[in-house]
């Protein structure tokens, strides 16, 4: 599991001038100022990606974007190394992943980023921007509603043609909750009355435990069916002061969003909730498991929800194809087991898969050349069935 930060640094002091700064590029928006050490051109699209997570985390918050106190400042290094040879020199300390520093000076803070694979970049921008954008409008957000709600956001999937994000549920610690909520670890689950006022030492003791349940907590009030408990939410952010406290503010959004519900019942519905999730693993397995049984419809929805919530995984496209096929639509077929190879999906499974169609849609000369790339690739298992399928290929000419 990927750990993630759990608390921002507040540093009262700047930066003293060191050694000589490389290259920088600047691009500013409405709401920030983007600096980067490699092009104006990276500088200029990451500040469109920016702009483009304020409006997600806004359309969770609802914050008055004209009382953000100044822009927001991110710092894109040209490499890790770079990157740790300036956070070192603020905090002495290096970091594997993005860190938001926050100063007394608001025009101060900055998130610090580099260059990494793209999605994992993506996500690790999200969370660390929600929490600046957190810290911008409120100086003390409870630990578990601004790390649940960071959590919360950072699958989503950014779009450079459009410059938007789409929101996508992070699943990523349910299989860890679930097993905490079950008693299968070592790590039990945090009473709410402790995780609503947790203190930043009490946060980094059970770092693991209380990220799972941070995020479940605002998963399960952002996402329940009964109105009551979305209302929390809501009301736990309006509730929040500017210049509060982090015990005060904690204190306000217990008495003002959580009072009216018993503690044992909102334990109960949050873990009812909980358990009841399935990431895309399980739908897929749930799908493999209706189309073995015949039940194609069925299966395709299953299988179809699987791949919305986790739509670069190989295996829902792939049974999907199963069932096109099944249902002789050879065209879409091959268009879904195309989209699995293009995910990583085995080579040898797709290329027998797509002859096996080209087969059934009279193709023959396609079915010859996929099975013959199937059988190269893995001969133990394709081998014989390429040679019997091939015959009757042969026989049908």
């Amino acid at each position: 599991m990927r750990t993630i930060p759990v608390l921002a640094l507040l540093m009262s002091m700047p930066l003293l001038a060191g050694a000589q700064q490389p290259a920088q590029y600047t691009a500013e928006t409405d709401h920030y100022r983007i600096v980067s050490e490699t092009s104006q051109s990276q500088a200029e699209d990451l500040a469109r990606e920016m702009e483009a997570a304020l409006t997600l985390y806004n359309g969770l918050l609802h914050f008055d974007l004209s009382q953000l106190p100044a822009r927001l400042n991110v710092k894109i290094f040209k490499d890790l190394d770079s990157f740790n040879a300036y956070v070192s020199s603020v905090i002495a300390q290096t970091r594997s992943d993005f860190v938001f520093i926050a100063w007394s000076d608001p025009a101060k803070s900055e998130l610090l980023c580099f260059p990494k694979e793209q999605k994992a970049f993506t996500s690790s921008l999200l969370h660390q921007g929600a929490i600046q954008f957190l810290k911008g409008f409120i100086d003390n957000t409870p630990l578990w509603l601004r790390e649940g709600i960071a959590t919360y956001l950072d699958q989503s999937s950014y779009d450079p043609r459009t410059g938007s994000f789409t929101f996508r549920s992070n699943l990523l610690w349910l299989d860890g909750l679930k097993s905490s909520l079950r008693g299968e670890t070592p790590d039990r689950p945090i009473p709410f009355t402790d995780l609503l006022s947790f203190t930043r030492d009490m946060a980094q003791a059970q770092q693991e435990v209380f990220m799972q349940e941070s995020w479940g907590l605002v998963q399960f009030l952002a996402g329940s069916q009964q109105n009551e408990y979305n209302r929390i939410l809501w009301d736990a952010i309006s509730s929040l002061d500017p210049k509060a406290s982090l015990e005060a503010n904690s204190a306000r959004v217990r008495k003002r969003a959580f009072s009216w519900v018993a503690d044992q019942k909102l334990r109960d519905d949050f873990e009812k909730f909980t358990l009841a999730m399935k990431t895309a693993n399980d739908l897929v397995r749930e799908g493999v498991a209706l189309y073995t049984r015949g039940d194609l419809a069925a299966a395709e929805q299953t299988l179809n929800g699987a791949v919305g919530l986790q739509p670069d995984a190989s295996a829902g496209w792939y049974y999907l194809g199963l069932i096109a096929y099944a249902r002789k639509d050879f065209g879409k077929a091959d268009d879904l087991y195309m989209k699995a190879f293009q995910l990583g999906a085995n080579a040898a499974v797709i290329n027998y898969a797509l002859g096996v169609n080209a087969f059934a849609a009279g193709r023959n000369a396609d079915a010859t050349k996929y099975l013959k790339f199937a059988k190269d690739a893995d001969p133990a298992t394709y081998g014989d069935k390429v040679d019997a399928l091939q015959k009757r290929i042969d026989a049908s000419k």
